[in-house]
Order: C-alpha cells, then sequence, then structure tokens
C-alpha cells in the first residue's frame, strides 16, 4: 500500500465540504470506520488500492486525481 501524507487533512477537508462524517462515509463506500478514523487521525497513511477507489467514486474524482490529492 502506498503512504498519502495528506490522507488526514484532504479527506477531513472533503468530508466537512459534504457535511458527511466518518460513520456515514463508512456506510455508503464500505471502508471500515476503524479505518477512516486511523486515516483521518493520521495514524494511517497507507490505504489500499480498495478503499482508494471506493473514496474516489464517493467523491466524485478520478483514482489518479484523488492520489494526486492525498499525495
Amino acid at each position: 500500500m502506498r503512504q498519502y501524507e495528506k490522507a488526514a487533512e484532504k479527506l477531513g477537508c472533503w468530508m466537512r465540504e459534504r457535511a458527511v462524517g466518518s460513520s456515514q462515509l463508512s456506510r455508503q463506500t464500505g471502508i471500515d470506520a476503524g479505518t477512516i478514523r486511523h486515516i483521518l487521525s493520521g495514524r494511517q497513511r497507507a490505504i489500499s488500492t480498495r478503499n482508494m477507489v471506493a473514496l474516489a467514486r464517493f467523491f466524485g474524482v478520478s483514482l489518479r486525481e484523488l492520489m494526486d490529492k492525498l499525495s
């Protein structure tokens, strides 16, 4: 898994913009809520390809764009 240095900052910003909490994001993407909390807290910077694809779909961006913004 690739490390994404800006994941906590960017993901948190996008979630606030869309007024979505970690539980709702978890339900809508299929990503474990604990994983989302770890990413948001900065404890986890590695994100699986499956989770990256789910986040890209949810936020309406391409996988490449998401990877670039989180790096």
